[in-house]
């Protein structure tokens, strides 16, 4: 047995049977996995330093989490749209912005995980190095630095990390390499989630994962850090950068995200607190993390979430008075083309039919082209002659782009994401 400084043989196996109870399905999607990690920990525990129990409950507790306990361990981009609004809200802020990557797993993650991680834009990567493993190795970068660590070519074939010999092994290095030990030494879940995760996602149900564990393995957690974890005026860090981020996201304003703790975040925070009925101190307490986690946007009027386009046109929105204008546009260069090209000869020559149908069944600007696809050949064969074709094709697209831009500024103005234009 391994010198795993106070990891005994007695936890080991207790460790086994932890992983087969609160694992059950665990070899559903990895064969074996579940006796591999079992017969690896001891190795792998010495190896990457976890020296203590509950070092080795909070890490299991996290892979617990990111793997879905053996069943998730491929990340699923198989998303609705409204979900990757939800998920994405700046990468897609509109339903339009999102239905073109709904049920195309590959598409989506080449459009979100291209340009960063080291993928290169304009190529497989994202859909090549999405997440895997315990730890969701993620990113051309994660899988070289993850593979380089353990001695793997991980971007030559990244599903080595889903196999009993290394899903292990990939995830303590993921989990190391990302800064977490330290953290997880001191008990610091808050602290080892951000530097896995980025961020505090599913931290509830990590912190629940790790109780388990503890559990399971007849610990007691490890001492709460001294500081009292109040995030308040003059605080710096990643938990402040993390804080400003999440307030960004649900809609308010904190000026510069730069991981100071100053007036305008503080202004931010009491927002936050009296729009959801907390006491307005502008620090950052139990209770005000708890709505930050909860709520997804920022309350907004019933006025305002029931509003019309012909509101916002009383109001004066220049963005709805300029799609209306477009949308006239539209259908001034419509009736000219079909009332001034002659209508019995576009009748013969099926021009009209196809401009028709285009109106009828087309409902978004996209579509517009799509149907200009199907008769563009016929436009340029026949274009010296029927030229006036082409502008109730203009005015159709015209039409249903300035509709769009009424749209888009009317959902904007519901969900607050723009307060004026």
């Amino acid at each position: 047995m391994l010198d795993l400084h106070g990891i005994s043989r007695a936890d080991l196996a207790s460790f086994s049977e932890a992983l087969m109870r609160l694992w059950p399905h665990g070899d559903q999607h990895i064969p074996g996995l579940r006796q591999a990690m079992a017969e690896q920990m001891p190795a792998v525990a010495a190896k990457w330093g976890f020296d203590t129990v509950d070092v080795v409950a909070i890490f299991i507790g996290q892979v617990s989490l990111e793997c879905g306990a053996g069943l998730e361990v491929v990340e699923n981009l198989n998303y609705t749209a409204k979900r990757m609004m939800a998920v994405w809200p700046k990468r897609f802020p509109t339903l339009a912005s999102a239905m073109p990557y709904a049920g195309n797993p590959k598409a989506l993650a080449n459009k979100t995980y291209n340009g960063r991680m080291g993928n290169r834009p304009g190529s497989d990567d994202g859909w090549n190095y999405r997440g895997r493993g315990g730890t969701q190795t993620t990113g051309h970068d994660g899988y070289e630095a993850t593979g380089r660590a353990v001695g793997l070519d991980l971007l030559s074939d990244p599903d080595l990390v889903n196999t009993p010999e290394h899903f292990l092994e990939t995830a303590a290095a993921d989990f190391v390499k990302c800064g977490c030990l330290p953290f997880a030494r001191k008990g610091d879940i808050d602290s080892v989630t951000h530097h896995l995760n980025g961020g505090f996602t599913g931290l509830a149900d990590r912190k629940a994962w790790t109780k388990r564990w503890r559990a399971a393995l007849a610990i007691q957690p490890a001492p709460a850090p001294a500081a009292d974890g109040v995030l308040r005026l003059g605080a710096k860090g990643y938990e402040v950068t993390a804080l400003q981020n999440r307030l960004v996201e649900l809609g308010y304003t904190v000026g510069t995200v730069d991981g100071q703790f100053g007036r305008a975040t503080r202004v931010a925070v009491v927002a936050l607190q009296l729009d959801r009925g907390l006491a307005g101190t502008g620090e950052v307490d139990d209770a005000t993390r708890e709505a930050l986690k909860r709520d997804l946007t920022k309350p907004v009027s019933e006025a305002r979430a029931d509003a019309t386009a012909d509101d916002l046109r009383q109001a004066g929105s220049a963005t709805v008075a300029q799609g209306d204008t477009l949308t006239w546009w539209g259908k001034i260069l419509t009736g000219l083309g079909l009332a001034g090209g002659g209508g019995h000869a576009a009748q013969q020559s099926g021009a009209l039919d196809t401009v028709k149908d285009a109106a009828d069944k087309v409902s978004t600007f996209r579509g517009v082209f799509e149907q200009v696809q199907d008769v563009a050949g016929w436009v340029v064969s026949t274009a010296t002659t029927y030229w006036w074709v082409l502008l109730p094709i203009a005015g159709v697209g015209a039409i249903h782009y300035g509709r769009s831009i009424v749209n888009q500024r009317l959902q904007d103005h519901r969900s607050a994401v723009n307060m004026g234009r």
